[in-house]
């Protein structure tokens, strides 16, 4: 019983590390300036709030293969590993636990992603686009593990699991919607605008 507690515990702390990292990365990306020149203070905030994101999103992955890893080796739950890598194979709770699975590659694919960043994006901004795209499955993986939680935990009927829930839920929506007002803000700023029109099409000059 001892390891399925610690099993538990290391869920938990993997659902609010992954919150944290979600959350910085959405509000990191709002903050970007449109523009002009960046205060050494603009900067120090920026370096340090990637360095709490991408700590977060390293004890985030530590903490999901410490929750699988505990999740096989106990014998409270019939989870083999096959079950647990992959998804919807699982004797215990097939469904729930794929969820689990898919959320864990989905993490993976995001941390791989950024730790790339320097190689995948400098090719074009086409590669920064697509970089972009494919670092969003955070939020993806994100949702998962919160349906993992939610309908395999066996504290999800508690009251303080309901309020981690909720806060956690709260965290990456308020972040997301951040976010996404600083895009809409940003494609309506007059210097997006400007940089397109001064753009020729491809071939103009020929």
């Amino acid at each position: 019983m001892t390891l399925w507690f610690l099993a538990r515990a290391a869920g938990f702390v993997a659902l609010i590390t992954a919150t944290v990292t979600v959350s910085l990365g959405a509000l990191g990306a709002a903050a970007r300036p449109t523009g002009g020149r960046v205060d050494a203070a603009h900067l120090d905030r920026r370096v340090l709030a990637q360095l709490v994101h991408r700590s977060a999103a390293v004890l985030t992955l530590a903490m999901l293969a410490l929750h699988g890893v505990l999740l096989v080796v106990d014998h409270y739950v019939a989870v083999s590993w096959a079950g647990a890598l992959v998804p919807f194979t699982a004797g215990y709770r097939a469904v729930a636990l794929g969820l689990g699975t898919l959320g864990l590659y989905g993490f993976l694919v995001a941390a791989g992603t950024g730790a790339l960043r320097g190689r995948l994006v400098a090719p074009s901004p086409r590669a920064a686009r697509m970089w972009r795209g494919v670092h969003l499955s955070a939020y993806a993986a994100w949702f998962l593990a919160m349906g993992h939680g939610i309908l395999a935990g066996t504290d999800t009927g508690q009251r303080w699991a309901l309020a981690l829930y909720v806060g956690c839920a709260g965290a990456v929506t308020a972040a997301a919607a951040t976010r996404w007002l600083a895009v809409l803000r940003h494609r309506r700023s007059p210097l997006p605008q400007a940089r397109r029109w001064a753009t020729p099409p491809t071939g103009a000059w020929r």
